[in-house]
């Protein structure tokens, strides 16, 4: 069919049948087609196609939002959308995948999966479609190009630790106060905040936290009565061996707030670098790290956590948290 005809579902089972030249359109993936007469015939690229696959990423980023990275075109009117199901896989977790549209052109887009597991970067995603009808069935593998992928939940219980009874990261292993809504940094939203409260008096009637954050209870997590506040989130893995920054945007301090990194032990990898100002503008601060701390923080690129640490001995001093990032900058920290 080298006249680039288009089959007919029918053409296309006899063809299977007889064992002639049906053949299914794309690279890089393996392929087989199963008759309902137990004929298999594994199957290379060609120009006459059954369902033709093509990469179509657009290089957006895959959130809880689903990205298309794949079209799959029925050449011969054989399948219905609920026909098709895909499966994808990515070293280090998982994504959903989905098959969307009709009218013979389906799209493929994967998400991430609600139970977020980390995924941060770029993957490549192994993909396993199967095509089944009453005459056939197909199965492909196929594998995208680089796509990026950012499925890393901040909120999740073991990405922050407090004080309170839901943050189970391991560090700080000495919390004192709490973070209300943590999951609300790096969310891409402007006008919502994670706020780290200190250590209330027993006697308040509730934590200065802003934007509607405050709990109420009086007590937030007070450790033993102790003073202060250290609270922290659990950071993706970054490259090992570099120059690293670290970029904090915040508002709304109302006391003496610190920012460091620590590893998976408790020990503190960097100096203690002030958050300065407060008030209703919001902030950013920009840390360069020196050569000891890039060495130490390449050094557990797989388990590094930043900590949120007041001064002030003030009652339920806080501060806003919008978003922040730990960068690689450089090929070497000289």
């Amino acid at each position: 069919m080298g006249d680039n005809k288009k089959w007919t579902r029918r053409a296309a089972v006899g063809s299977l049948v007889s064992g002639g030249g049906l053949m299914l359109f794309g690279t890089g993936g393996s392929t087989q087609i199963s008759t309902y007469r137990d004929v298999a015939v594994n199957t290379g690229d060609g120009e006459d196609a059954v369902l033709q696959f093509d990469e179509d990423y657009d290089g957006g980023v895959v959130t809880s939002d689903a990205v298309n990275v794949y079209e799959i075109t029925d050449n011969v009117d054989a399948f219905e959308l609920d026909d098709i199901a895909v499966e994808a896989r990515v070293d280090g977790g998982t994504v959903d995948a989905t098959v969307t549209g009709g009218n013979d052109t389906f799209d493929v887009a994967v998400r991430c999966s609600d139970n977020a597991d980390g995924l941060r970067g770029s993957y490549a995603i192994e993909l396993i479609f199967t095509a089944s009808n009453p005459d056939f069935t197909i199965t492909a593998t196929r594998t995208t190009g680089p796509v990026e992928i950012d499925c890393y939940d901040f909120g999740s219980s073991n990405n922050y630790r407090d004080s309170s009874d839901e943050g189970t990261a391991a560090q700080p292993d000495d919390p004192k106060g709490t973070i209300d809504n943590p999951g609300n940094v790096n969310d891409g939203n402007d006008d919502t905040y994670a706020t780290a409260v200190a250590v209330c008096n027993s006697n308040s009637s509730g934590n200065s936290g802003n934007n509607g954050n405050g709990n109420g209870n009086g007590e937030n997590g007070n450790s033993g009565g102790d003073r202060g506040g250290r609270v922290g989130y659990a950071l993706p893995p970054t490259q090992q061996n570099g120059a690293y920054e670290l970029y904090v945007k915040y508002k709304n301090s109302n006391g003496k707030w610190n920012v460091y990194l620590r590893d998976i032990d408790g020990n503190d990898l960097t100096e203690k670098y002030r958050l300065t100002g407060g008030g209703q503008n919001e902030r950013s601060k920009t840390i360069e790290f020196d050569r000891s701390e890039n060495s130490a923080i390449g050094a557990n690129a797989g388990s590094l956590y930043l900590i949120f640490e007041t001064t002030s001995s003030g009652n339920c001093v806080s501060v806003d948290v919008d978003y922040f990032e730990l960068r690689r900058t450089g090929a070497s920290s000289t």
